[in-house]
């Protein structure tokens, strides 16, 4: 503990002395330091560089050591007992119960969900550290008996489906590996050797030999983030039983971790692949990090990659009143637990961040990421709620591959808060639609302008090549992906351009008026000259402006879409929308000469292989502009009643 504490203390001066910019306070690069001794040499000195692992803390006697010590775990059972820290409590009493319901289950069996191992090795994981933190938090040892038997039955497996799909090998090497270091002292020498022996060849071989479905090292998804986490972790955990093989494993994981990272932060936090994979990805990013610094006393200077202490406030933005987030991309409509935000909250001391997610804790067992609470409590723990206050600010801009706007008119998240996302971007990027200038917007804690959201995998891959990414791939004709069934706009009925680019290209960021303008020209380019569109909140109603000018060569057959689950009626020169006894109205206006034409569409996929739309609708207009003809046509989503 006091190594650990100087070491915090020397990383917390450096960035105290550094500021923020990279020159000054740089990543460790692997190979690049004199930790790079040949096998068989003396353990290395202490790094004199703070942001360099140091491996010499990772001996056989400094055991648990990856997150939790001894001595914090009987700080948290102290801290339980006192009820001093309300929102920790709740967590760990969650922890323990689930982990009392895992006592005497039946065995884990290696059962394949198509390609997938995953569900199993994320209740392996759940169940090993659950039952390991609720063992070294109460002292109980059939918590300690129930996660040897599981860890020992995982190991014993033939494989962990590395070579299908090695997302499964990453979340099983986090369950062996923690539960491995947590239970150290108490574990058998035959369980022991065995964890070690099944993390090497399921796991380290299978990473080293590249022998895998999908190489996680140069992929710039949640993949990198997940697989580097759950390796990081079981590396750091048997590191003096095989140090040349578990420090080439840290030492790659950190170095292609630095790209990725900056591809899925920089420069502003929002995170390419959307809402609910930031939630899995980020989560995994958060326990590699947390592995690094606890164990190794820091985390390589990857916490100080670019963007990415903004991102917790990208997460919070990204939620409407209506309890449903800007689902783009992969995603479902509803808002879940984003359980890294206490991560952010911790190590950026940003306790705005919890705005949102500290009212959240009572669903976190049911959460999709409630195998890692037990990381989440280590958080918690250090943190006091006494004074959370909402976001300062109610707009924000994010860059990078899929850039966004998002804006909250208020912070009440109830009936004054009016909420819009708009989105840019390509279709080629990992995960993603083909929904370039696509938005939704909440409005009287109601969602108006709607994305459907992903459909489940399992029930595509059977069918299509679900993640070929390119143009004219089977992927597009899944009614859920394509741009026909988006809020934004189709021209010609042809597919957007994958490597076609939304752009934002400006804000819109008055008293009154809030939003941004979007240039969409190149997903469209093959079928007209220019398209740009400007969605911003104007008191009470939403405004979308499209200004679209047709080629010389041929005319541009415009379909302007909007998804929503409110029911829709066509009546005096408007569209009526109907939800929960609630009621908007979409009116039009144009530039002279042109008048689109309302209509509606079945949200009824063409496929056998499309899942069912029910509950949603499809409105909108067309208008064919002719060749070499400009138009201006605005929309206006808004309260009032044109009749009246």
């Amino acid at each position: 503990m006091k190594i650990r504490m100087f070491i915090l203390l020397v990383t917390v001066s450096a960035l105290l002395m550094g500021g923020c910019a990279k020159e000054e306070f740089p990543l460790f690069r692997p190979g690049d330091s004199s930790l790079n001794k040949t096998e068989g040499e003396d353990t290395p000195e202490p790094p004199v560089n703070p942001t360099e692992p140091d491996y010499s803390l990772l001996t056989a006697e400094n055991h648990p050591r990856v997150i939790f010590t001894d001595e914090e775990f009987t700080a948290l059972a102290e801290l339980a007992g006192s009820g001093a820290n309300s929102a920790f409590t709740q967590i760990h009493d969650k922890i323990i119960t689930r982990a009392n319901g895992y006592i005497g289950d039946s065995d884990l069996v290696r059962e394949l969900d198509g390609k997938r191992l995953l569900a199993v090795s994320r209740e392996a994981e759940e169940r090993i550290l659950f039952c390991a933190y609720a063992y070294k938090t109460t002292g109980d040892t059939k918590f300690l008996t129930q996660a040897e038997h599981d860890i020992q039955t995982v190991c014993k497996f033939s494989d962990w489906n590395a070579r299908q799909h090695f997302l499964d090998v990453g979340e099983m090497a986090a369950g062996v590996g923690l539960g491995y270091d947590w239970l150290y002292n108490d574990l058998s020498e035959e369980t022991r050797e065995l964890a070690r022996k099944a993390l090497n060849d399921f796991a380290f071989t299978p990473a080293n030999e590249g022998t895998w479905n999908l190489n996680f090292y140069e992929a710039e998804s949640n993949w990198n983030q997940v697989c580097n986490g759950g390796l990081v972790c079981a590396a750091l955990a048997v590191y003096e039983s095989n140090q040349s093989v578990a420090k080439g494993i840290i030492e790659k994981a950190i170095e292609s971790n630095i790209p990725v990272m900056e591809a899925l932060y920089a420069p502003d936090g929002n995170y390419p692949e959307g809402y609910s994979y930031w939630c899995y990805g980020t989560l995994y990013e958060a326990l590699m990090l947390t592995a690094l610094e606890t164990a190794a006393g820091n985390d390589a200077g990857l916490s100080g990659t670019e963007g990415f202490s903004k991102t917790g406030k990208y997460m919070v933005f990204m939620e409407g009143p209506s309890g449903m987030c800007f689902n783009y991309s992969d995603c479902a409509p509803s808002a879940i637990p984003c359980l890294a935000q206490w991560y952010f909250a911790w190590k950026f001391n940003d306790l705005s961040v919890l705005y949102i997610e500290q009212d959240r804790i009572s669903k976190y067992d049911s959460s999709a990421e409630a195998r890692l609470l037990p990381l989440v409590a280590y958080y918690v723990s250090k943190i006091s709620l006494s004074d959370i206050s909402a976001p300062e600010d109610y707009i924000y801009r994010g860059g990078g591959a899929t850039p966004v706007v998002l804006v909250h008119d208020t912070w009440t998240m109830g009936l004054e808060d009016k909420f819009l996302g708009i989105k840019g971007g390509k279709a080629s990027t990992s995960h993603s639609h083909m929904d370039a200038g696509s938005f939704v917007y909440d409005y009287n804690a109601v969602r108006w302008a709607s994305d459907i959201g992903l459909q489940s995998y399992g029930t595509l891959e059977p069918y299509i090549n679900l993640w070929d990414m390119n143009d004219g791939s089977e992927r597009w004709t899944a009614f859920r992906y394509n741009n026909f069934n988006h809020n934004t706009i189709t021209v010609n009925g042809a597919y957007h351009r994958v490597a076609g680019e939304g752009e934002i290209t400006g804000l819109v960021n008055s008293d009154g008026q809030k939003g941004a303008t979007i240039d969409i020209t190149a997903p469209l380019s093959n079928e007209l000259q220019s398209a740009v569109r400007t969605i911003y909140i104007d008191g009470d109603d939403l405004v979308i402006k499209d200004q679209i000018k047709a080629r010389s060569d041929k005319d541009a057959e415009i379909r302007w879409t909007m998804v929503t689950q409110a029911q829709p009626t066509i009546e005096y020169g408007f569209v009526t929308l109907v939800k929960d006894n609630k009621y908007m109205w979409l009116t039009k206006s144009s530039s002279t000469g042109h008048n689109p034409e309302w209509k509606t569409w079945s949200t009824v996929g063409e496929h056998f292989w499309d899942a069912s739309n029910a509950g949603y609708y499809e409105c909108g207009y067309t208008i064919t502009i002719p060749k070499g003809d400009e138009a201006v046509i605005t929309i206006k989503l808004t309260p009032d009643d044109p009749m009246e």
